[in-house]
């Protein structure tokens, strides 16, 4: 070893320092060669010692991996290049009989120029390049619905359950007198299990050289899926997907106005959901969310009196002191997959969301993937969403601006 003061312990110390002192940028090929070949004639120092423990072994192996490495970056780095002076002194010394002749005898000089290339001073620095692993993602939808609703798990294709439809029939009597029977009645209601996929192709390659696109990959998928459920209980048709909260399938009640019709002066969005409320109330149900788009939250949020004040406060702290919006004790979910100008109000533990399988991830090859080096990522889950018959007039979906036109007085 270059300082036989150093135990092997210390040696291997200094050599990963070297590495590290060494390793950050070259100008030229021959630097980096260099660099090289002085790591290489540490490391054989070490694998002479005669004893070795194993953590020197690991150590050496460490370090020709290290070795390797710098091998691979000289590939990349350019050769040394003369600058305009150095190129033009070589000229001079490889003519010089010819010139002095020349001034002897006077005349001119041809000057052999064969194998020369004259370029101007080469002063920038390679740096070994640095990769960014922070991908630049697309800005995901924010999520709020299937965090609120009944989740639970299902193991068949259909989901089943019992309606109780109940007639009038209950009534006083006097004693020793016939009562009256009730006539309840019972039906099943099933609900289909439906599936939402994603799935990507990438390369071999991609695969191999970035070590982190693997994780990167399979994370954007189950955000794709997510996003995907998350639309879909607003908005699925009910045809290859789920029933959504507003398809026509679904049937939550509309808006009415009941005793609140042209009753309200200057009524605004504060007032239609508070009259909302009511609606549900009158079904002996207690609404716990109101779904809106932001930009509705904002004209809530920013809507004034007659007197010139905010009718909303910006924003009322929950039981814990954060900020979450709430509006009459309900909290309110910003979507923006509810269409502006639009609106749902209800319990949301009256949803019940059942998984057949959770978002799952499966890697495998498809159609000529194999032949191109491609493999297939996919993402895939089965759910059903499903609000009971019984449960429906929990909620209330509207437009803003024609049901405010309803309350208000004229």
């Amino acid at each position: 070893m270059s300082d036989t003061n150093l135990t092997p312990e210390q040696a291997v110390e200094r050599i990963g320092e070297m590495f590290n002192e060494k390793s950050a940028t070259f100008s030229t090929k021959e630097e980096l060669e260099a660099t090289t070949n002085e790591m290489k004639s540490q490391i054989e120092s070490l694998k002479g010692l005669e004893e070795k423990s194993s953590e020197i072994e690991k150590a050496i192996a460490r370090f020709e991996g290290r070795l390797e490495a710098f091998g691979e970056k000289a590939k990349v780095v350019p050769t040394k290049r003369k600058g305009l002076g150095e190129t033009i002194f070589d000229l001079y010394a490889k003519n010089i009989e010819a010139i002095k002749s020349a001034v002897e005898k006077g005349g001119k000089v041809a000057l052999n120029t064969k194998g020369t290339t004259i370029t101007d001073d080469y002063t920038g620095t390679y740096a070994l390049t640095d990769f960014d692993s922070e991908v630049d993602r697309t800005q995901r939808k924010r999520y709020g619905i299937l965090e609120n609703v009944n989740t639970g798990s299902t193991t068949g294709k259909f989901v089943t359950y019992v309606q109780q439809t109940r007639a009038s029939g209950i009534g006083w009597t006097d004693e020793a007198k016939p009562k009256t029977e009730g006539t309840p009645q019972w039906s099943e209601i099933s609900e289909e299990v439906k599936k939402i996929a994603s799935y990507v192709k990438v390369s071999k390659e991609m695969l191999e050289d970035l070590s982190f696109i693997r994780a990167e990959i399979n994370n954007d998928l189950m955000l794709s899926v997510k996003e995907g459920i998350e639309e879909a209980l607003l908005n699925g048709t009910g045809a290859s997907q789920i029933n959504g909260l507003l398809s026509v399938g679904m049937g939550l009640p509309a808006f009415n106005a009941g005793v609140f019709a042209l009753a309200i002066p200057f009524a605004n969005i504060t007032d239609l959901i508070r009259v909302v409320m009511a609606q549900i109330e009158a079904e002996n149900f207690t609404p716990t969310h109101v779904i809106m788009n932001p930009q509705d939250i904002a004209t809530l949020q920013l809507t004034k009196g007659t007197d010139g004040l905010y009718t909303y406060p910006m924003y009322l702290p929950t039981q814990d002191g954060m900020g979450e919006m709430r509006v009459a004790g309900m909290r309110v979910i910003s979507s923006t997959y509810m269409a502006q100008d639009k609106y749902l109000i209800g319990d949301l533990s009256q949803v019940s969301v059942r998984f057949r399988d959770n978002i799952a991830m499966t890697v495998g090859l498809d159609a000529d993937d194999f032949t191109k080096n491609m493999i297939t990522i996919l993402a895939e889950a089965r759910l059903v969403q499903y609000v009971k018959n019984n449960k429906k007039p929990a909620f209330v979906y509207g437009t803003i601006s024609t049901d405010v036109v309803a309350i208000t007085s004229v």
